[in-house]
This record gives structure tokens, C-alpha cells and sequence, in this order.
């Protein structure tokens, strides 16, 4: 895409994971929740991707704000599903030969409305790393 990417004779290994949390664990109906996406230990990352599947009585989805995220570009999906379970899938790809993205650093926040009073309970699922070579890692 956008050019693709000049192919080294030997692309390093992508590394790390992704890490979510919130400043507190309570949230009243109407607040805005906002979870904090952390890169740890991400070594030339060039997409990434992960599921966090909510439930819609909960939990309302406002958008993502990139902190870190470079180059990459946003193509977040917040998809229901026809079984009516719903994922908000954040990803994040470079198009075109950008910068990996390596160190650990907060890369973006999800902004989430509380539709009652609720605790925070989402779990980051089936994380995906992926490098320029296309190689990729699961978490």
C-alpha cells in the first residue's frame, strides 16, 4: 500500500504486547471512561491490532485519540456482530514504508460512555503484532 515497504535482507523479529488500563476501576452512568492503551516492549511494530469485546447495556463507544501511534493510521472498527455480541476492534498500520514503532510508551486512549453505574471489566483479546516482513506475534 501507499508504495510498499523497501525489503531488507533480514528484518528484525517483531516484538512486545499491548497493555490496557483506566485511572480508576468505578464509573457512574454517563461518564466517560477512558482506557489508556500502553506499547511494552514493542520492537518494529508496523501494525497492531487487538479485540475488546463489550457489552452495549455497558458501555457506549465515543472514539479512540492517538497519543503515540506515529505514522500509523487509524482503522478502528466497533462491529456488531450477527450473533449480537460487539467488538470494537482497534488497529493501528502503517501504509507505505514508515517508521516501526519500538519502546514502551501509552499509544492511544478508547473513549467509552458508561450507560449505567458500572465496574470497569473489558479484556484486551487476541492481540496481534506485525512487522514490515508480514511476520507476526499473538498475545
Amino acid at each position: 500500500m501507499d508504495g510498499g515497504i523497501k525489503m531488507k535482507d533480514s528484518i528484525a523479529k517483531v516484538s512486545g504486547s499491548l497493555q490496557i488500563s483506566t485511572s480508576k476501576q468505578s464509573y457512574k452512568k454517563g461518564e466517560t471512561i477512558e482506557v489508556m492503551v500502553k506499547g511494552v516492549n514493542l520492537t518494529n511494530v508496523n501494525a497492531l491490532s487487538f479485540a475488546l469485546p463489550y457489552n452495549q447495556q455497558e458501555y457506549e463507544y465515543v472514539g479512540v485519540q492517538s497519543l503515540n501511534t506515529g505514522d500509523m493510521e487509524n482503522f478502528t472498527n466497533d462491529r456488531l456482530h450477527t450473533d449480537g455480541s460487539k467488538v470494537l476492534y482497534p488497529t493501528f498500520v502503517n501504509k507505505g514504508d514508515k517508521a516501526e514503532h519500538n519502546g514502551s510508551e501509552n499509544l492511544f486512549i478508547i473513549k467509552l460512555k458508561a450507560k449505567q453505574n458500572m465496574t470497569f471489566n473489558l479484556k484486551l483479546e487476541r492481540g496481534l503484532l506485525v512487522d514490515k516482513g508480514l511476520k507476526y506475534i499473538k498475545f
